[in-house]
């Protein structure tokens, strides 16, 4: 795993994931204090937030797997190409 890099995508991911959960919290409890009881409304965005924080996670997991079946699929296709040279 030590060539693995990290991309400039998953910086952004990374950027963006943390910046959306600050924010929506911050957003959620300034809501929350200027109408003192949990509405509807609030009870919406609230999982409107939490999803939107899951599927962040959830894309993050797929380029972190997507790039581990890369590098196992070049393994293969090594091992490979090296048993034919030696048949």
């Amino acid at each position: 795993m030590a060539d693995v890099k990290v991309s400039l995508f998953e910086i952004a991911l990374l950027i963006v994931g943390i910046a959306v959960a600050i924010l929506g919290f911050h957003l959620i409890n300034k809501a929350y204090i200027v109408e003192r009881e949990i509405t509807w409304m609030m009870i919406i965005a609230i999982f409107n937030w939490l999803t939107l924080l899951v599927l962040f996670v959830s894309l993050s997991l797929t380029v972190d797997i997507s790039k581990r079946h890369l590098i196992e699929t070049k393994k293969i296709v090594e091992l490979l190409s090296k048993n034919k040279g030696r048949k």
